[in-house]
């Protein structure tokens, strides 16, 4: 383990694993080339640090992101030239600083394009990219298909933004086949054929994402969004076999105490009752770090020394496990989730959906930044 100083627990983050990911990934899209996204600090593993390898060492010269906020730190990390996509609704006084570090951000009505070119201008830029977004179904933010004429129309008279882009996002995504998919794909296929009839071609056309990458039937994008599918993957149901992806991340932490409880013993500030004798472990981690409280809630398993342990009860930066009859002792690695410090066990944040809501992801996200981030690299020669 590398050196991580005083901190109480760490996330460690192979980005060996994630880089195979991405060339697995690319080798099935085809003509379409993969746009990283790296949104949600990197899916709780470090913006910069992951967004760095993708320009370093695999030569991506475009990423997306999700706020303002993420994206000046990879352009105050000193990547200026590379482009950065901004997935999500831009507030308007954020728009500015959109400007003032180049990003791409999508536009989908006209109060986001008079604000937009009104701050290009300020900022005595003659011409400045955008993309389109076009509301086929998802209905979270996109021009919808009566006003997208309109809109086209506003950039182009506007004098100052230039359609680089153009996407959309599919509501059914990881049923790739259905028929909400197949009407959202027809409505982006007249989008297109609209933005095209008004003399533009943009440099970037996307819907797919993640399990999308090997879908056929899309042959009008340029380009896929491809997210967790590189960069968290985890073998959830229908894609246990995903193009020989594996998981990149573990999440540890420490044994600070251990006591030998009876019956009747209670426990922290939930006042758990114990029923039998047991053994407590007391481990550096709780809900301020980001421990998901919900896997305490309803006992779920963490792995020790190649056996599985179960919580009992959290607090903000402490969390008692039961270790009844286990060979623990003071100072042992306990992993939350990811491949044991000791074995070759691994606990997959699939398998802690079912504690935690139903989601995998949710477990990494809420990750604060007192879990250090250590970074390695199986795939190196």
């Amino acid at each position: 383990m590398q050196n991580i100083g005083y901190h109480y627990s760490y996330l460690e983050v192979d980005l060996g694993i994630i880089r195979q990911n991405f060339q697995n990934l690319q080798k099935v899209c085809g003509d379409r080339k993969i746009i990283p996204v790296a949104k949600g600090n990197a899916w709780g593993q470090g913006t910069v640090p992951v967004v760095s390898m993708l320009f370093d060492t695999l030569g991506v010269d475009t990423v997306a992101l999700a706020h303002v906020a993420e994206a000046v730190k990879v352009r105050e990390a000193g990547y200026t030239s590379q482009t950065i996509m901004i997935l999500s609704g831009v507030p308007l006084h954020a728009i500015p600083y959109v400007v003032k570090y180049r990003l791409l951000m999508m536009v989908y009505n006209r109060e986001t394009v008079d604000a937009l070119s009104k701050a290009v201008r300020e900022a005595g830029i003659d011409s400045f990219p955008i993309q389109i977004k076009v509301d086929t179904g998802f209905h979270r933010i996109g021009v919808p298909m009566e006003g997208l004429s309109e809109l086209i129309d506003a950039v182009l008279a506007a004098g100052n933004l230039e359609i680089a882009g153009f996407c959309s996002h599919y509501a059914d995504a990881y049923n790739i086949g259905s028929e909400k998919t197949l009407e959202q794909y027809a409505l982006y296929k007249e989008a297109l054929a609209l933005i095209r009839s008004k003399g533009v071609e943009p440099k970037y056309i996307s819907v797919g994402c993640s399990p999308n990458v090997d879908w056929p039937e899309d042959t009008l994008s340029t380009h896929i969004r491809v997210g967790w599918g590189y960069i968290a993957y985890t073998p959830a149901k229908g894609f246990e076999d995903y193009h020989g992806n594996l998981a990149a991340m573990s999440l540890r932490s420490f044994i600070t105490d251990i006591h030998e409880l009876k019956a009747g013993d209670t426990l922290g500030y939930s006042n758990v009752v114990l029923d039998k004798p047991t053994t407590t472990a007391t481990i550096s981690i709780g809900y301020c770090d980001g421990l998901y409280r919900q896997l305490t809630m309803h006992s779920a398993p963490l792995l020790i020394r190649g056996q599985h342990a179960h919580y009992l009860d959290e607090s903000m930066d402490q969390t008692i496990i039961d270790v009844t009859g286990l060979d623990v002792h003071l100072g042992d690695e306990v992993t939350i989730f990811g491949k044991d410090k000791y074995s070759d066990m691994v606990l997959t944040p699939t398998e802690l959906a079912p504690y935690a809501d139903g989601s995998s992801s949710i477990l990494h996200l809420y990750l604060s930044d007192r879990v250090a981030r250590i970074y390695t690299d199986s795939m190196s020669s």
